[in-house]
């Protein structure tokens, strides 16, 4: 642990520190958007937002999962403006251009180009797509690694918890009015946990909750009470990246930037197939969504006097936060190139 204070901040709300954000990191980083299972079949979509760039996958008619930007090429409308569904084609809404599942654009309808104009020249623009855990990541960047080579130590920690047969129990979904790294720093710690989960506090011995850090991810551990039969496994991937093991099943986690003041956290429950959705949902389902509320009552107060220029730093416990300072040490390696001389200025270091 290098770091023995937060980060300043006006990192928590600063316009031009989130632009850089999405720049630098999560145009660079894998991101988890959607499940396998919501895209089985051949010929189906989703759309969504990712980081700010309208994104929509598609399986093909040869059955490979694919992710575009979902612009048109001709003039920049949306090719697919529903949530979802299944299409044999991506029809443009605006002028009507078509596009293959495969991305390749279809001679445009009436269209009379210049001599140049080449239909085979305006494919849309391919964007990275992996499948792991039963979750489909993307990443924005030209050239990254490969999604299990980024995933380092968590690929063996999720799989030796994942099963290929876990059904997808339910989502969660909540826009929380703080920053995205105001909700990381949340769970990137257990020191909270006493004080704000009485439930989870009767569950684990707390004072030992421990964290390795390393390879851009934390994996937390803390010993449950000897009556528990609720917490297991705990870690985080840079940048947003979470999962939770209680009892039975999987909890995925992301964080996703809407705003500088606001994000959103989705999770998405998994059970294994011999548990009903009734069982699982009043057990594993209740108890996850017991934890989100109980961190949402407080996270926005702390984002509301990150912002009141009052507060501009604090100290760091170098036993329970370690996990907090791993991640503002990334946060400022990842930007380093693009802050470094305004980090430097404002002696956030």
């Amino acid at each position: 642990m290098n770091r023995t204070t937060t980060l300043k901040s006006h990192y928590y709300y600063d316009e031009a520190i989130f632009a850089k954000e999405i720049e630098c990191i999560f145009k660079e980083e894998w991101l988890w958007v959607a499940r396998s299972e919501q895209l089985s079949k051949q010929g189906d979509f989703i759309t969504t937002d990712v980081a700010q760039f309208p994104i929509v996958l598609v399986r093909g008619k040869d059955n490979i999962l694919r992710a575009f930007h979902n612009i048109c090429r001709h003039r920049a409308s949306k090719v697919e403006l529903r949530k979802s569904g299944n299409c044999k084609q991506l029809v443009c809404p605006y002028h009507g251009w078509r596009y293959s599942l495969q991305g390749q654009l279809s001679n445009p309808p009436k269209f009379h180009g210049s001599d140049s104009f080449d239909h085979n020249d305006h494919s849309l623009y391919p964007v990275n797509i992996e499948e792991k855990y039963g979750l489909v990541f993307i990443n924005l960047s030209s050239e990254p690694k490969s999604l299990i080579e980024w995933l380092g130590p968590f690929n063996s920690v999720v799989g030796d918890q994942y099963s290929d047969d876990f059904l997808f129990h339910n989502e969660l979904k909540f826009d929380v009015h703080a920053n995205w790294k105001t909700y990381v720093d949340n769970y990137q710690e257990g020191y909270h946990i006493p004080n704000v989960h009485p439930q989870l506090n009767r569950d684990v011995i707390w004072e030992e909750y421990e964290l390795l850090n390393t390879n851009d991810c934390s994996i937390h551990s803390v010993p449950e009470k000897g009556e528990s039969d609720q917490p297991g496994s705990f870690g985080w991937h840079f940048p947003n990246f979470i999962f939770n093991i209680y009892g039975r099943g999987i909890v995925y986690q992301r964080i996703e930037p809407l705003r500088p003041k606001w994000c959103r956290v989705i999770y998405n429950l998994f059970r294994p197939p011999d548990i009903s959705y009734d069982d699982f949902e009043n057990n594993e389902g209740k108890y996850q969504l017991e934890v989100s509320l109980e961190d949402q009552e407080l996270i926005p107060e702390i984002q509301h006097n990150l912002q009141t220029g009052i507060y501009t730093s604090g100290p760091l416990s170098t036993k329970y936060e370690t996990g907090v300072a791993y991640f503002h040490d990334l946060i400022i390696n990842k930007l380093n190139r693009e802050l470094n001389n305004d980090s430097n200025n404002r002696g956030d270091r």
